[in-house]
């Protein structure tokens, strides 16, 4: 089995690591501020409306953590705090393949967070965990979201028409992948 550490260093001000219980109401209010933001492009908000919601994904991702089975990160700037998350989703343990996701609070966008963010957990997925495959599925009008694979070298494989339903619509998505011989090969 596939062990993921539980904090990943990004660089001198950002870390990524497995969220405790008493983080959940900070994570909760960065949620409550970026309510709307939110809205356009993840579907969970509507199951996400008190902290004792964020308590209990918490402890789900928790217990999913400690079987290799998936991954919730906080993304913390050791100068402001938590101001996101990125998370293995999904892993395919036979065929070492692991799904990932993230969402930042709208004011730290575009400084390049996420993309560092992002390469530093599949730089571990790939190189130090043994993970043979990272996929990253975008809505397909989400441009700064599709941006960050195709900044990290990944390749698009495809459009999933009405991927996902949105609150009021379907959503097309593209799924980006990268292998670990890509990976290593871009480094």
């Amino acid at each position: 089995m596939v062990y993921i550490p539980d904090v990943i260093s990004v660089d001198t001000d950002l870390q990524l690591r497995v969220p405790m219980e008493s983080d959940a109401a900070t994570l909760f209010n960065l949620v409550e501020e970026n309510r709307t933001y939110l809205r356009e492009w993840l579907p969970w908000l509507d199951e996400t409306t008190s902290v004792q919601d964020e308590v209990n994904f918490i402890q789900e991702q928790t217990a999913k953590h400690q079987t290799a089975d998936g991954s919730l990160f906080i993304i913390e700037s050791l100068n402001v705090g938590i101001i996101g998350t990125l998370s293995v989703n999904q892993v395919d343990h036979g065929n070492l393949t692991a799904w990932i996701g993230y969402w930042l609070d709208q004011s730290h966008t575009g400084r390049g967070i996420m993309t560092r963010a992002v390469g530093a957990l599949v730089d571990v997925l790939l190189v130090s965990c043994g993970f043979n495959r990272v996929v990253i599925e975008t809505g397909v009008d989400n441009l700064a979201s599709s941006a960050i694979p195709l900044r990290l070298g990944f390749r698009q494989e495809g459009r999933s028409v009405q991927r996902q339903w949105m609150y009021d619509r379907w959503v097309d998505s593209f799924q980006y992948a990268i292998t670990a011989s890509e990976w290593r090969a871009n480094a």
